[in-house]
């Protein structure tokens, strides 16, 4: 009788140990997900337009700074897809080293990794 009451109490202990840690596993493994989720949503926010002047063009980091009237300047990450213009002709980032001071509109879509420029038009 003795040893059947200990398997018994042994087995209550371990049933109260296991249950609220598995309970514990449930709920985290969704909010995990949702957390996923949300960080995922986080990462596309919608296109913006900035206008100001060239402060700094750098074609080796791919970057240029932007800064509006505010007097924020505002790195712009500039990737292969970047549509660089003045007037009406499409032009390099190299060639917008020549463009510091000029006045700049810049369409561009906030990332995780920085602004990421879409389009840059000068005299915009």
């Amino acid at each position: 009788m003795k040893v059947k009451l200990s398997m018994l109490a042994a087995t209550v202990c371990t049933l109260l140990v296991a249950i609220p840690l598995t309970a514990a596993n449930g709920p985290a493994a969704k909010t995990n997900k949702k957390m996923t989720t949300t960080a995922a949503m986080r990462s596309a926010w919608p296109p913006e337009t900035i206008s100001g002047k060239i402060t700094l063009v750098n074609p080796d980091q791919k970057l240029v700074v932007v800064e509006p009237p505010s007097g924020v300047p505002f790195d712009m990450v500039v990737t292969a897809k970047t549509l660089i213009k003045s007037g009406d002709q499409v032009v390099t980032l190299n060639d917008l080293t020549q463009d510091v001071n000029k006045t700049v509109s810049v369409r561009f879509t906030p990332e995780r990794r920085g602004d990421v420029a879409k389009s840059i038009q000068i005299g915009g």
